[in-house]
């Protein structure tokens, strides 16, 4: 008896384990049309400094939405972050209240989208918790040696003061770039809702500093960061079934999903990647000294017709996998009851080694069709 109820458990607990290392049917790349899912935020300009006027348009997808009364949305500029990343919100106040434009805008055809139009304050430096008074005790040990004695000897609010009311006075100092690392604050967007199966939250982080102050006064050696630009997105088929990699060799052919109802033709031995051809890129100054062109990367989304997706399983749904390089690959579906599509791509750029860049970002929209050969 207790060898059959072993057997029993044993059964029991390997069935558990079976189910578990099953493909999730709730993916981050599929969007569902009974969930509101956020698929970017986009800030312009990207690099803003104290004073500037702000544009935050927000793109959704999925669960149709009142994105003014549906969502609650907040906004603080004062903000903390650790030295590990973490961050801590001292104070915010509802968007609506900072923003003086509020609008329901149009973005793609399978998008809703708001944007928020507001001013960061011209003290925003000053009063945010993230710099103290005596703003090098928040610098390591071995940098805090390296601070020219002119600034090392300022307060935060001195310096503050001279970077926004008189920029000139530092116009010619090559260490600038380096001081306005330290002299940038983050800012924070929160939105709630309850548009799906849990009430979600979502959190955006961005900086604010006085790169774009010195940069549009002609000191070109200030680096300023914007958003990128999506070109072209293509599909590339490829000699061969399920390649991991990208092989410039084994393509057959390339053809862009840009425009009016795309088709990927879906064939036996063939593998597919898709790649978001980007420019805009911009250099920036890193913490040693560095002068580095930024990274851009992209991250993919879809969505399906509902009434095709319905009685197919999701492990025969298409599939996005990232691969080195700028291409990803593309797994068309298994079932071919699935013809349409809507691609979402996100693209986002980075530089390592530079103290709380403000990130850019673009985001790119396809809809099409698969025909199977």
């Amino acid at each position: 008896m207790k060898k059959n109820l072993l057997i029993a458990a044993i059964t029991v607990i390997a069935s558990i384990i079976f189910i578990g290392c099953e493909q999730f049917p709730a993916s981050y790349q599929r969007i569902e049309e009974s969930s509101l899912r956020l698929l970017n935020f986009m800030y312009e300009p990207a690099d803003a400094s104290p004073g500037d006027t702000v544009t935050l348009t927000a793109v959704f997808a999925g669960k149709t939405a009142d994105l003014e009364s549906d969502l609650e949305w907040w906004i603080s500029f004062n903000v903390i972050t650790d030295m590990f990343g973490g961050q801590t919100v001292v104070d915010s106040m509802p968007l609506t209240r900072a923003a003086h434009d509020v609008s329901i805008v149009s973005f793609s055809p399978n998008t809703q989208a708001i944007a928020f139009k507001f001013k960061i304050p011209e003290d925003i430096v000053k009063t945010s918790a993230s710099i103290p008074e005596i703003w090098t005790n928040m610098l390591p040990p071995n940098l805090q040696n390296t601070i020219p004695a002119q600034f090392a000897s300022m307060t935060k609010n001195e310096i503050a003061d001279i970077l926004y009311s008189a920029p000139q006075a530092f116009a010619d100092n090559p260490y600038l770039p380096f001081l306005l690392q330290f002299f940038t604050v983050p800012l924070r967007i929160t939105v709630k809702h309850e548009l799906g199966k849990l009430p979600h939250t979502i959190n955006s982080s961005h900086s604010i500093r006085y790169n774009r102050r010195f940069h549009s006064k002609g000191n070109w050696d200030v680096p300023i960061n914007q958003n990128p630009v999506i070109d072209s997105i293509a599909v590339s088929v490829l000699r061969g079934k399920e390649l991991m990699t990208f092989d410039e060799k084994l393509v057959e052919k390339t053809f862009r999903l840009d425009i009016s109802d795309p088709v990927i033709e879906v064939r036996d031995g063939y593998s597919y990647f898709i790649e978001a051809s980007t420019n805009n890129k911009d250099w920036t100054t890193t913490m040693d000294g560095g002068r580095i062109e930024e990274k851009h990367r992209a991250y993919w989304q879809f969505q399906l017709d509902p009434a095709e997706a319905r009685n197919v399983h999701h492990t025969d749904y298409p599939d996005f996998g990232a691969i080195m390089g700028a291409q990803w690959s593309l797994r068309p579906p298994k079932d071919k009851r699935i013809t349409k599509f809507t691609f979402w791509v996100t693209v986002k750029d980075e530089a390592l080694n530079e103290r709380m860049r403000p990130a850019g970002s673009a985001l790119a929209e396809v809809s099409g069709r698969f025909e199977y050969k």
